[in-house]
């Protein structure tokens, strides 16, 4: 393909890339891109972002995203505290008065906290993050029109897409005036939902097409009473119903304010089958009146409903990431269940590894192929995501055989079972240890660090091999071993800079740029960096860690995570992910660097598409 000519001024409005979405991907794409120095056109078809909750829990590969791109701060300062945000627990119910009411079945560290934090914080700079995309992506609004004013159209829908040889035409309606008016653009990114252009383009989901209708009411209440803990980001309820059966609920505190336990906004999550007569009746009455049987909330406890919205639950993957000009990001390109909470976040690091590759070739820096490497590198990972979020929402279910309820059993038995498990007995000592041994296993829902973190590009063929073996994926994904091994992400260690501690990450200062980090011994690598960022047009941050005058990593954890000598060095992408590793001395560091960043832009690289995630 040929990048097409410039702005026709008696044509379309023109811009290089235009973002059909207004969620959490597309936001991203806008800012990022805007960043990168890159114009771009957002429209979307609702006339505000999501008036719902929805996801929230950002993990710290996606915090590092925002550092990046300097909207981590005020998150945080949007967001719930890191004191209300470490545990997830699960309850029999918040009301009740029978002897398995009002008990907690279990409690864990979750996302990073309590327990889990120092795991984490070996890992990261940037802890998890909490706060609902109806606080979320206004935010990133706010951010992503300051950079592009103009540049962010809500209340608009795409109607058509055309693709030729010179780039894509598209048809926008101006759903407030009425108007329709066609935008020119060289690429086109689908944050859509899978609304719209997967379906003008004939690209099919494939997998577990929708087996359960996902209800998610936003509430305003005083829930302090009834719940426990005030550090829970999710507490599960599972209670008794009077005909035997144990009925579930989320329930998520959701600030704005005020947090955890004292939260005045929530969202209550639960579920049923698809279609058929059940779901047909679920009026919105009927649902209230539902999750208050549920929770077993006093009849006259106030609970002021704000929204309530149904959405399909599905473990689907777009066949293709990308057709023709055009590319799939977040929930138009993989569907799944909330647990884990993998999507949105999966969603802004799909944005962001296409960003800087569309800046790249649109600045005529990269070879066309580097368009290539987005489907071939996170394709793989979303299909494991897909894949795990799917298992972890059976996994939780799966609990309820350690209560000894069972499904169709006489309410009476069910009831017994409940109240044996909360009995002061040895045999309720025992169903309780069991339950616990149940629950433990949801640790893959919780504490899935290697999941999130430990993806890595290596097989997509866009990095360079230093051919040393990659350490052994742990397949419940919890564990992450860091490495410097090209295709994973530059590891997190503590450095001395001026004085101050910094990051690794954080050496990574601008977006779009690479980053060197060379050994003591590494002057060569940095001369060879200056010259070829003059060369090719693009920014490499250079530093010979150290080297007098350069940081320095006073306690060897670098040292350790790097893998190489003082003679060798790491050259990372604008994503943060290492493509090149060069274990010890050689003979010209100028032509080693010189072929790794051209394979890193698109050159003398291999796809091939499949591969590329590890658990």
């Amino acid at each position: 393909m040929n990048l097409p000519p410039g702005p026709d001024p008696a044509g379309p409005r023109y811009v290089p890339v235009l973002i059909v979405g207004g969620g959490g991907a597309g936001l991203t794409s806008s800012l990022a891109l805007s960043d990168l120095g890159i114009d771009s056109l957002l429209v979307e078809r609702h006339p505000s972002t999501s008036v719902q909750p929805k996801a929230h829990i950002l993990n710290a590969r996606t915090m590092e995203i925002f550092a990046h791109h300097q909207v981590a701060a005020d998150i945080r300062r949007e967001g719930s505290p890191p004191e209300n945000c470490g545990a997830m627990v699960w309850l029999s119910s918040l009301g009740g008065d029978e002897p398995y009411d009002r008990k907690v079945l279990y409690r864990t560290s979750a996302y990073g906290g309590a327990e889990l934090a120092e795991r984490y914080a070996k890992a990261s700079a940037q802890p998890h993050a909490n706060l609902g995309q109806r606080w979320l992506e206004p935010l990133l609004r706010r951010h992503a029109e300051k950079r592009a004013p103009g540049g962010l159209l809500f209340h608009h829908e795409l109607l058509s897409l055309d693709e030729d040889a010179a780039g894509v035409t598209a048809t926008i309606l101006d759903r407030t005036g009425g108007r329709t008016f066609p935008v020119r653009a060289s690429y086109v990114v689908a944050a859509d939902g899978g609304k719209t252009i997967g379906r003008l383009r004939n690209i099919p989901m494939e997998g577990t097409p929708t087996f359960l209708e996902w209800i998610n009411l936003h509430v305003r209440a005083d829930f302090s009473p009834f719940i426990p803990y005030d550090d829970a980001v999710v507490n599960r309820v599972s209670s008794l119903s009077d005909d035997g059966t144990l009925e579930h609920c989320g329930v998520v505190p959701m600030g704005p304010r005020r947090w955890g336990r004292h939260s005045e906004e929530w969202t209550l999550m639960f579920s049923r089958p698809p279609g058929g007569t059940e779901a047909a009746e679920l009026d919105d009455e009927t649902i209230v009146k539902m999750v208050r049987r549920t929770l077993k909330l006093p009849d006259k406890h106030p609970m002021d409903v704000l929204s309530i919205s149904r959405w399909p639950v599905e473990g689907t993957l777009a066949r293709q990431f990308r057709s023709g000009r055009i590319f799939l990001v977040g929930d138009a390109a993989h569907r799944h269940p909330p647990s884990g909470a993998l999507g949105l976040n999966t969603g802004v690091q799909d944005a962001h590894n296409l960003a800087w590759k569309l800046a790249l070739v649109l600045q005529k820096k990269a070879d066309e192929t580097l368009l290539d490497s987005y489907e071939a590198e996170r394709r793989p990972v979303a299909q494991r995501v897909v894949e795990r979020a799917l298992f972890s929402l059976f996994n939780q279910i799966a609990f309820t055989s350690g209560t000894g309820v069972v499904h169709g059993a006489r309410p009476e038995w069910n009831r017994a079972q409940m109240t044996a498990l909360f009995s002061n007995t040895p045999d309720g000592e025992t169903r309780r240890a069991v339950l616990r041994e149940y629950f433990d296993t949801n640790r893959i829902t919780t504490a899935h660090l290697g999941l999130e973190m430990g993806y890595d590009y290596a097989d997509a063929g866009f990095v360079t091999p230093d051919h040393t073996p990659g350490p052994q994926a742990d397949p419940l994904g919890l564990l992450y071993p860091q490495t410097a091994r090209p295709g994973s992400r530059l590891p997190h260690a503590w450095l001395r800079q001026a004085g101050e501690r910094v990051s690794t990450h954080q050496l990574h200062k601008a977006p779009g740029s690479f980053l060197l980090l060379a050994g003591a011994h590494g002057r060569a690598w940095l001369e060879a960096a200056e010259l070829l960022a003059q060369r090719h047009g693009v920014r490499i941050d250079a530093y010979a860690v150290g080297a007098p005058d350069q940081p320095c990593d006073g306690d060897g954890e670098w040292r350790r995570l790097r893998g190489h000598d003082e003679d060798g060095a790491v050259l990372v992408r604008p994503d943060g992910f290492v493509t090149m590793r060069q274990l010890t001395l050689c003979a010209s560091p100028q032509n080693v660097l010189k072929g790794a960043l051209e394979t890193a832009l698109g050159g003398a690289c291999t796809v091939r598409a499949g591969k590329g995630a590890a658990g």
